[in-house]
């Protein structure tokens, strides 16, 4: 499909500015120089067109927005360029490297290794995706597939538009390979911030969805009939009803001060009457008046859990992988000093830990203090007499996952996401 000028105007400079950080990003991901050329964008339409990319096997990550829900973003890299990535990444010998990507031996350790450097790859552009959509725009990793010469992946969807951004990727001394994002037609409207024209077929398909979601046209109410002399005309209103890395620079305590006497951050999940025109919501929803600014108790939705700074490094990995921890509070004295994330434990296991056998050196530091990990951390955090609203501009301001939220003596309480902010946002607009 020809592509207009106007799009290729606002696409180039955003992924021109992309490549280069996402460059940056993967040279330090595996300490050797990588170069993102940009070599051209354009638009795709169906399956058919789709196949043109998956001409040599690829590997490829499926990634979806959420937030907006404007559609999705499939990486497609070059065999050859994810094992050397992987490759790099895991401190293999570069003549094993050479050895892999010349035969394009793809096993299940580099498929494995693949999903680590796509989480770098949509990290890089979460941090710019957030930016131009301030109102949703979180990418998530879904998933990670190979796919052979002539297969799709079946996240493809047929008789959708795509953009494509084609960029050539040079690892260290490997060969140039073309690598790609295709963009959903949604998604790229949302990004770009101007409308891209789909296929005819695609246009009449989505104004049909518009009419059949349209509201029925109302009909004029029929004329009262008068009150018969002495009666009385009753009525009534009811009432309505209703029933996820951590840590970035130094930030101030968001919120006024702790209620020490209720340190407790556990809502109760019962729909709790309030002053709301006579309305029910529940707490453990979050959904309030919109004229409430709102507790930052309604929407804390992961438990605290703190380990102490001297705990090993492997108390920390099964804490996350056994107990189901997501984030993990450093604690010193009884009080929060740090936050690690599952990312930021999985970047010290490697990527095949539980594959092999312990090594002396992986002993050493699974053995090291937990306390060792995130040293540089300026902790941003808020106190449980902080605001939804608060919350909500601490993890834009400073690019979080999750926020911790702390009692006035610096006590951990538990963690509010990205996503209970956004569901606590979605129910108040619908109330």
């Amino acid at each position: 499909m020809e592509i207009p000028d106007k799009i290729v105007k606002k696409a180039r400079p955003f992924f021109l500015n992309y490549f280069a950080k996402l460059a940056n990003d993967l040279n330090t991901l595996t300490a050797s120089p990588v170069v993102c050329t940009l070599t051209g964008v354009e638009l795709m339409h169906g399956l058919d067109d789709l196949e043109s990319l998956i001409e040599k096997d690829r590997s490829v990550a499926y990634v979806r927005e959420d937030g907006l829900n404007t559609g999705d973003v499939h990486l497609i890299f070059d065999v050859a360029t994810s094992i050397a990535l992987t490759g790099l990444m895991m401190m293999m010998g570069e003549a094993v490297i050479q050895t892999q990507v010349k035969t394009r031996e793809y096993n299940e350790e580099f498929q494995e290794g693949f999903n680590e450097v796509s989480n770098q790859v949509v990290g890089a552009m979460n941090d710019l995706v957030e930016k131009k959509m301030t109102n949703g725009g979180h990418l998530f990793l879904e998933t990670t597939t190979h796919c052979d010469f002539g297969s799709l992946p079946s996240t493809f969807k047929d008789g959708v538009t795509y953009l494509v951004a084609t960029a050539d990727i040079q690892v260290a001394s490997f060969p140039v390979e073309e690598c790609r994002w295709v963009l959903s037609r949604g998604f790229a409207d949302a990004l770009l911030g101007v409308a891209i024209q789909g296929s005819p077929e695609e246009m009449a398909a989505e104004e049909a969805a518009k009419g059949a979601s349209a509201p029925p046209k109302e009909e004029p109410p029929p004329p009262l009939d008068p009150q018969p002399a002495g009666g009385t005309a009753s009525g009534g209103a009811g009432a309505g009803g209703g029933s996820q890395s951590v840590g970035g620079n130094a930030a101030p305590t968001a919120g006024g001060s702790d209620h020490a006497a209720d340190d407790s951050m556990a809502a109760s999940s019962d729909s709790a009457k309030m002053d709301t025109g006579g309305a029910e919501f529940s707490k453990a929803d979050g959904s309030l008046n919109p004229d409430e600014p709102g507790s930052v108790r309604l929407v804390v939705s992961e438990p605290p859990f703190s380990l102490k700074e001297e705990e090993t490094i492997m108390r920390g990995i099964t804490a996350m992988r056994e107990e189901g921890h997501r984030y993990i509070g450093i604690d010193r004295s009884g009080k929060l000093i740090r936050v690690l994330s599952q990312s930021d434990l999985r970047q010290v296991m490697g990527p095949f830990f539980g594959t092999k056998a312990i090594g002396p050196r992986d002993k050493a530091i699974y053995t090291l203090p937990i306390g060792k990990l995130n040293q540089t951390q300026q902790l941003v955090r808020i106190s449980l007499g902080g605001t939804i609203n608060q919350a909500a501009d601490l993890l834009t301001e400073y690019n979080l996952r999750a926020l911790p939220v702390v009692s006035n003596q610096g006590v951990l309480r538990g963690f509010v996401t990205v996503h209970s902010v956004l569901n606590y946002f979605r129910k108040k607009k619908r109330a």
